[in-house]
């Protein structure tokens, strides 16, 4: 089940209560809610010269969008299920998404019950006793096993960065490489897999990345699956940033930082302050859209 439209259908009443009710804290929770409230009442937007104040539901690109749209659904769900005389086996919610495993009758009830409980807020359904979709994964049952395997939307277009745009090569390597990744850990099925790969492959080219760079980076077909689909804590690092706005003229000073390194690490100062080797990373240089700003 997903929710339909979920963040412009949370009425700012009940998005709001949902909030204080979230908190322990009344002077917190009055603070938090005035600061939201804020935020609701204040979200102009322009489009065709004219400008416009959303009045319902919050906007998809605020950055307390998600936490706000997940604070609401889960004291939505805890008034609904509080009310329901059956206990759920199992109710697992992604911000918009549920899983449920109780039976096909009790679910077709649960989802009517659900519709019928808030004005605004009403489920789609999708079931099947085969297969079903979540997020990017299509979870299968065959001859008695769970097969997954690559679920893309109707919408997908492959919209990755073009290789023409002004980005480090490492970028678009690592995107590539990435999303075979992706595939890998995702399919059961190594045909299947290197079908959807063969898909990927043409995306790429059509988006002018060489086929010698592309064959390159699929090789993430050949990670085992079984360690992609380990829990990898990330990794710490004290390694100290050197941030630069990218340029492809930076390259060759990638080269004399390493060769400065040795100074920093033989000064006793130093060398404690910044901790490990340092690392380049860039940042986003001026666009068009900068420029226009």
């Amino acid at each position: 089940m997903d929710v339909e439209a979920l963040y412009t259908n949370i009425p700012p009443t009940d998005g709001i209560q949902a909030v204080r009710n979230f908190i322990p804290d009344d002077a917190t929770a009055q603070l938090v809610a005035e600061l939201c409230a804020f935020i609701l009442t204040h979200n102009y937007f322009k489009f065709d010269d004219n400008i416009y104040l959303q009045i319902s539901g919050i906007a998809m690109g605020t950055r307390i969008a998600p936490q706000y749209a997940n604070i609401f659904m889960v004291d939505l769900e805890q008034c609904f299920l509080s009310s329901r005389p059956l206990m759920l086996l199992l109710c697992l919610c992604y911000i918009d998404d549920i899983i449920w495993t109780h039976g096909k009758e009790t679910l077709e009830k649960f989802h009517h019950d659900f519709n019928s409980f808030h004005p605004t807020i009403n489920l789609s359904l999708d079931q099947s006793t085969q297969e079903v979709h979540f997020l990017d994964t299509t979870v299968q049952i065959s001859d008695g096993h769970i097969n997954t395997t690559l679920h893309r939307k109707p919408t997908d277009r492959y919209a990755y960065l073009h290789a023409s745009s002004f980005h480090p090569r490492h970028t678009t390597r690592s995107i590539v490489y990435s999303q075979a990744l992706r595939y890998n850990r995702i399919c059961s099925n190594p045909s299947d897999r290197d079908q959807h790969l063969r898909n990927l492959h043409q995306a790429f080219s059509k988006l002018q990345y060489l086929h010698e760079e592309i064959r390159k980076q699929i090789r993430a077909r050949r990670v085992p699956r079984s360690l992609l689909l380990q829990d990898n804590p990330k990794k710490e690092t004290n390694r100290t940033p050197l941030a630069l706005t990218y340029s492809p003229q930076l390259k060759p000073h990638q080269c004399n930082i390493r060769d400065l390194q040795r100074i920093l690490d033989n000064d006793p100062t130093l060398s404690q302050a910044l901790g490990d080797r340092s690392v380049l990373t860039h940042r986003q240089p001026a666009n068009l859209k900068h420029s226009h700003q």
